[in-house]
């Protein structure tokens, strides 16, 4: 005789199951309704406490509708539910659903990837014949079928047997399930999955590819041109908003095209100081005739009786128009500000004291 070792569970049942006696009758595991459409369960919170309690391993699936948002909603509920990663979401697909059955599931199963938690498709032995039973072995997706009063089927990791009769002390109609593959009976792994790091160095290996895909990152929101340097790690390169998304390394690319076509840059570290000024160690401004900012110190000795008196550093400013150098100098110690000029190579004017 065939016995449950799995029940599933929704607002169908009451919140008043006695979970410590379905364990008794050697129930090990439940799945959960949490939602269908774009709509909670209404008992989900309460049988995932409940059962938890009990001493169950509680997984969980979504009833699918076909509305809009339906997707992005069934990942907002399972984290306002504190689903785990490493716990079972399974994608209930039955009744009459436009669209291809397997690009429907395959949204749901690599957003939901993304997110840590193992996924699985629940559909009736009939409907089971619109997929293709390798490709989801090889996505190591969990097939949950329904074949009510038959034999077990060969493809199903969990089967479905049984949805009119009660369980121990619980007399009203129970689905039961038998785990065959035995995954749903065993606490899921605590190990959490990181998101990828858009920044991270990845190594290029097989299956490397540019495309549109789910972003493994923190970063969600639908399909996106993603690169792939793996075949796993999927990094957002352009989001469905149109914008543009950059890491680190493609500023650094970019910054190295820009950076000569820029003469100086206020406040860039190095040899122009932190005011976009060269650092010059002359103490004589004569031979200082290419326009620009020049951070230096002088020497009142070569400047004149007129000149700048002070020893400290100062900016001095020049602008060339022409056969025309003007020299404009601005002192740290004491905000001086003294001007001179020459035209054509020849001598410097005497340097005027400015006052504004």
């Amino acid at each position: 005789m065939t016995a449950a070792n799995v029940v599933d569970v929704s607002e169908w049942q009451p919140t008043s199951i006695d979970w410590s006696n379905l364990k008794a009758n050697g129930v090990k595991a439940v799945v959960v309704r949490i939602g269908h459409g774009v709509t909670r369960d209404e008992h989900a919170a309460d049988h995932i406490a409940n059962a938890t309690k009990a001493g169950l391993i509680v997984h969980v699936y979504h009833y699918y509708e076909g509305v809009d948002g339906e997707l992005q909603y069934s990942v907002n509920n399972a984290k306002s539910l504190n689903i785990q990663p490493n716990v079972y979401y399974f994608l209930d697909m039955e009744g009459t659903i436009a669209g291809s059955w397997p690009s429907i599931f395959d949204s749901f199963r690599n957003q939901w990837s993304t997110y840590g938690w193992n996924t699985g498709l629940y559909c009736s032995l009939s409907n089971y014949t619109k997929f293709d039973d390798a490709t989801l072995v090889k996505q190591g997706v969990y097939r949950w079928i329904v074949a009510w009063g038959s034999s077990q089927p060969n493809n199903a990791d969990m089967w479905q047997y049984d949805s009119k009769t009660g369980l121990g002390s619980y007399t009203s109609a129970l689905d039961k399930d038998v785990d065959i593959a035995g995954k749903l009976v065993k606490e899921p792994d605590s190990t959490i999955v990181e998101p990828t790091d858009p920044n991270g160095n990845y190594m290029l290996k097989s299956g490397a590819f540019v495309g549109f895909d789910y972003s493994t990152t923190e970063l969600q929101g639908g399909k996106m041109l993603v690169a792939s340097p793996d075949g796993q790690n999927k990094i957002p390169k352009l989001a469905p908003t149109g914008a543009f998304l950059f890491n680190s390394a493609d500023g650094d690319n970019m910054w190295a095209l820009i950076k000569p076509k820029i003469d100086t840059i206020k406040g860039e570290e190095g040899n122009k100081g932190d005011a976009g000024a060269i650092s010059d160690t002359s103490t004589d401004f004569n031979n200082l005739t290419s326009e620009g900012h020049y951070d230096i110190r002088i020497s009142p000795s070569t400047q004149g009786k007129n000149g700048p008196k002070d020893g400290d550093w100062g900016l001095l400013d020049v602008k060339v128009a022409g056969r025309m150098v003007v020299q404009t100098y601005y002192g740290d110690a004491n905000a001086n500000v003294y001007v001179r000029n020459r035209r054509d190579g020849s001598t410097w004017t005497a340097w005027r004291s400015v006052t504004f």
